[in-house]
């Protein structure tokens, strides 16, 4: 029972419910699916303590809903549905191009009931003669369908559980029964998304820590339990291992639970070669320790600078330390502001002055309000004369109390390349993030140069999740990526490091890649609810790990800075 399982059921529900024409439950069960799955707490605990309907998008017909899945594990409205339409949307929702009216049709057509089905249904060209489809959208389907990578591990994003996660960690410190306990992991890592959580922690009592630990509330079932390690299944949709350890091989633990296995075999190939052994309990020259307490220590010892945890990913981290040619990294608390976020004038969820309220409690110095352009649609995006009144409303806001907002938009970049508002509207923005969103070709030269298009135009201050993947949902556009940083490079236009957990865009090893070209990053949360402010932490650990310094970001700047560099 997790968030996102619960989450994923409402989103089936809402695309049942559009298929069989309903006209505006689909929406609200959406809103509802979007609010749950980026909560910072498991959603039991909203019911235990009465605030299911403080959740944006939940009334009393879907907290209904909520509270028969916490209490039973599943909803039977869902179910009925479900043996009514046998279809795996959550694998096809995954498919570019493919919405729920779409998706029936070719269950209704052909039986398509999964990815698998739809993958041998267009290797046989069965698609091109179906109503609605044709020749070309099966070809655009079977290069789709070659970048839907699937998994049947259970990976969830970052973002929708290190709250959860650190929680968690502080309520064994607050216990009394341990010394030290720390995230270890690729959650350490900052990976973008996690398979399962790695606890380590020293103990004097560790049977009687262990035994607090089984009986936590964010227990669902405890797996394996034992006074060195215990494996349990987390409420929030993950495994956890604990591992109690002593504190002499508190560091070499550290390090070995948090590096990738490429990392620590180059490790342990390093200890080798100096006639030392390395493992989780510390260095080793025969049977005498000889480090291990530490980290630092363990990589001084094997003659390293220390390595950030974001970096050991065996991109170069091991070489560049063993030359101390390590970058520093720009810092989670140097970047002052946001630069992507949403209000209820758009497609977020909460007003202008509840965005800059929680900005400035959360300790940021700006935002950069950046609502869509007209053309989308679906998110309520702003022509011109909206944007007109509400720049003004900013203007009226800024210096007050020392904080400060950009205007901004996330501009649609359309069909042709060309932009969605007036160039008189553009001039008075401060911050204009194109984006792609709509018409997504699968050929890489028409997106290509519809983007390098919009880049070569003057207006444009970044491009916004330049991939547009969503992770588990759908790939990256098809792009000649090398083509795109260099058009930013000779155009002075920024690339954006967009932290809401499911975009994660640009992934960091496009970041590392990118930063060959002389340009700049800016981080944004993509903020459409004021508990998304939190993602910006994440846009700063991809930026991180991507070895991005304080000079790469340009969100270290401050606000008088960042309206310098206006054209």
């Amino acid at each position: 029972m997790s968030n996102k399982q619960l989450a994923d059921i409402f989103y089936t529900i809402a695309d049942i419910l559009e298929i069989e024409g309903v006209n505006w439950k689909p929406v609200a069960y959406r809103k509802a699916a979007l609010s749950i799955s980026t909560l910072s707490g498991d959603i039991s605990d909203y019911y235990k303590n009465g605030k299911l309907e403080r959740i944006e998008g939940v009334g009393e017909g879907i907290g209904k809903k909520i509270i028969e899945y916490i209490k039973t594990g599943k909803v039977e409205k869902y179910e009925e549905l479900k043996k009514k339409y046998p279809i795996d949307f959550d694998s096809l929702r995954q498919v570019r191009g493919l919405g729920p009216k779409k998706i029936f049709s070719l269950y209704k057509s052909l039986g398509i009931k999964n990815i698998d089905d739809l993958r041998e249904a267009v290797s046989k060209h069965k698609l091109r003669e179906l109503e609605g489809f044709g020749e070309k959208t099966e070809a655009n389907l079977s290069n789709t369908l070659a970048s839907v990578v699937e998994s049947t591990e259970k990976r969830v994003p970052l973002g929708f559980m290190l709250e959860s996660a650190e929680n968690l960690v502080s309520e064994l410190r607050r216990s009394g029964l341990f010394n030290k306990v720390e995230i270890a992991g690729s959650t350490r890592r900052m990976k973008e998304t996690i398979g399962d959580l790695d606890i380590l922690a020293t103990s004097n009592k560790p049977e009687e820590a262990m035994r607090f630990f089984t009986k936590m509330k964010e227990v669902s079932d405890v797996l394996v339990s034992g006074p060195t390690k215990t494996s349990v299944e987390l409420k929030f949709g993950l495994n956890c291992d604990l591992r109690v350890v002593e504190d002499e091989s508190f560091g070499s633990a550290m390090q070995y639970f948090t590096g990738n296995k490429e990392h620590n075999i180059k490790l342990r190939r390093i200890a080798l070669s100096k006639g030392l052994k390395l493992n989780e309990y510390g260095i080793f020259r025969g049977d005498k320790k000889v480090a291990g307490e530490s980290e630092e220590g363990v990589y001084s010892y094997l003659g390293l600078d220390y390595m950030p945890p974001e970096l050991r990913e065996d991109t170069g981290e091991i070489e560049a330390a063993q030359v101390h040619q390590l970058p520093k990294l720009v810092q989670y608390e140097e970047i002052l502001g946001d630069l992507h976020t949403h209000t209820n004038d758009s497609d977020g969820a909460d007003s202008l002055g509840e965005l800059v309220s929680e900005a400035k409690k959360i300790g940021l110095k700006y935002i950069a309000v950046t609502n869509h352009s007209y053309s989308l649609r679906v998110s309520k995006g702003l022509d011109d004369k909206r944007f007109e009144a509400l720049n003004r409303r900013i203007e009226a806001l800024n210096g007050k109390e020392n904080f400060s907002v950009l205007k901004g938009v996330e501009l649609e970049i359309l069909k042709d390349g060309s932009l969605d508002l007036s160039s008189k509207t553009l001039l008075g923005m401060d911050f204009v993030i194109g984006a792609l969103h709509q018409n997504i070709s699968n050929d890489r030269k028409t997106n290509t140069d519809r983007l390098i298009k919009a880049i070569e135009s003057g207006k444009l201050s970044a491009i916004a999740h330049p991939t547009d993947r969503i992770i588990g949902e759908r790939p990256p556009i098809n792009l000649d990526l090398d083509k795109v940083f260099e058009a930013c490079e000779k155009n002075d236009v920024m690339l954006e490091i967009n932290g809401y957990p499911t975009r994660s865009d640009l992934p960091f090893d496009l970041v590392k890649r990118a930063s060959k070209y002389r340009v700049k990053f800016s981080l944004g949360s993509d903020s459409h609810r004021l508990a998304h402010l939190r993602f910006l932490r994440l846009a700063t650990a991809i930026a991180r790990r991507g070895w991005l310094t304080k000079k790469d970001v340009i969100n270290t700047l401050t606000y008088e800075q960042i309206i310098k560099l206006k054209r």
